[in-house]
């Protein structure tokens, strides 16, 4: 049995602890605190570069593609295809780095569409084949017969996955070949065995379905190569290898990291097969599903067909930069549109209460008055105008439609888009195409 004084010493001792367990308790919740406002920080940090870099790189996309479509010789046509090679790698690296704060911040979300494998392998063997050609080396793929024609995923994730892998492997190889290897890996082959290593173990724990397909995705190259020593930190983030072979070359070290990111996101796997000076083979699963081939068959409408049915407009651009101006403008009165510029939120608030538009192209950051600000003003005005209309003039009055053009792109951004009233959004940096497809979304009958 306790004495007195040793049942006091034993109280003020639990005390104690308990007074360091409080103290350790607060310096925990500081320092995750702490860890959430660095992480939160450096995602804004991030996707404000991308925004700034963002900014211009859309008026030297968009006007090199405008520069394409006139008569050129073929040493003007060879310049501007290094130009646009020069942004598409630059445009890799500046979506590298949204891509990284989106991740973090758990807003990078897959869309699921129909789309055809050959044809964005393809895509990728046509952006990067002027590089490769450069160096002097080969780059072609290998797809095996048994693929699907069509595919459901996310296309574009997909494809920025081999565009990272495949641009890695021509900058580490000097000479010799890079390829892209695409296999089907079927569970009940009697082969498998010796596959399963490739294959995710959720997938190996699971029953496919008989639209369900096992894709092993090869790029392999017969470039410098990597030690085993420096396969553990390959896929850190911004991680820069040691060997003095590789150092000689360039790059964030954001590629490898979030190629693997997206293939988790896929469901899939990622890994490396290499030796020191015997090439490196980067390799990737996913499980995808089998689509209707006729959902991807269909051709898009020519532009000139296109051009012919669409209702001339009468659009306000709201843009303060000055190439991106000319830019969209030379764009939308190609196809014969009608268009009036303002340089703020401000001047595209007075227009609009003195001029009829069917549509508002408004950009977000501005000075004087942001996009957003002038969206909500615009609202209210029509809000106001509506309060004093009959019940047929409000059956027959049409909102105008306003689309966000902005090289903020994070899903708050969206948001906050939406919240102010707008009907849509096209992010920076964007081609013709683009720009006309998303005004031909609306019907302006």
């Amino acid at each position: 049995m306790l004495t007195g004084d040793s049942q006091k010493e034993l109280t003020d001792r639990i005390r104690e602890l308990e007074k360091q367990v409080g103290f350790l308790e607060e310096e925990l919740l500081k320092a995750k605190q702490e860890s959430l406002d660095a992480n939160r920080k450096k995602t804004m940090f991030l996707a404000n570069m991308s925004h700034e870099i963002r900014t211009p790189m859309n008026s030297i996309l968009g006007i090199n593609n405008l520069l394409k479509e006139t008569n050129l010789t073929t040493e003007q046509a060879e310049l501007l295809e290094i130009v646009n090679m020069a942004s598409q790698n630059l445009l890799i690296i500046i979506n590298d780095i949204l891509d990284l704060s989106k991740i973090e911040a758990g807003e990078l979300k897959l869309e699921l569409k129909p789309f055809s494998l050959q044809e964005e392998v393809q895509q990728v063997i046509k952006l990067l084949s002027l590089k490769a050609k450069g160096k002097g080396i080969e780059l072609y793929s290998r797809i095996d017969a048994s693929i699907p024609l069509c595919i459901i995923g996310d296309a574009i994730r997909l494809k920025q996955i081999l565009i990272n892998l495949t641009n890695n492997a021509i900058k580490y190889t000097s000479e010799g070949e890079v390829q892209i290897v695409i296999e089907e890996i079927r569970t009940n082959s009697p082969g498998f065995n010796l596959l399963k290593e490739f294959v995710p173990e959720w997938i190996q724990l699971n029953t496919l379905k008989p639209e369900e397909r096992i894709l092993k995705f090869d790029v392999v190259d017969t470039g410098v190569g990597i030690s085993e020593e420096d396969q553990f930190t390959l896929f850190s983030e911004f991680a820069q290898l040691e060997n003095p072979l590789v150092k000689q070359f360039e790059g964030t070290g954001l590629g490898l990291s979030i190629s693997r990111n997206l293939t988790k996101l896929m469901k899939g796997k990622m890994g490396v097969k290499s030796k020191l000076g015997e090439g490196s083979t980067f390799w990737f699963t996913l499980l995808v599903h089998e689509g209707d081939e006729a959902l991807i068959r269909k051709e898009k409408i020519p532009v000139a067909t296109r051009n012919s049915e669409t209702k001339k407009l009468s659009i306000l651009l709201v843009e303060d930069n000055l190439l991106n101006q000319k830019f969209a403008m030379t764009t939308m009165r190609r196809e014969g549109h009608l268009v009036d510029l303002a340089e703020n939120g401000k001047i595209a608030l007075e227009n609009f209460q003195h001029t009829h538009y069917d549509l508002i192209l408004m950009d977000i950051a501005m000075p004087v008055m942001d996009g957003l600000e002038a969206s909500r003003m615009i609202r209210k005005l029509e809000f106001d105008k509506r309060s004093k209309m009959t019940d047929a003039e409000v059956n027959a009055f049409k909102p105008v439609r306003i689309i966000a053009i902005t090289a903020h792109i994070m899903m708050a951004d969206k948001e906050k888009c939406v919240e102010a009233g707008m009907d849509d959004f096209l992010s920076k940096p964007y081609r013709p195409n683009d720009l006309i497809e998303v005004i031909e979304r609306f019907n302006f009958d």
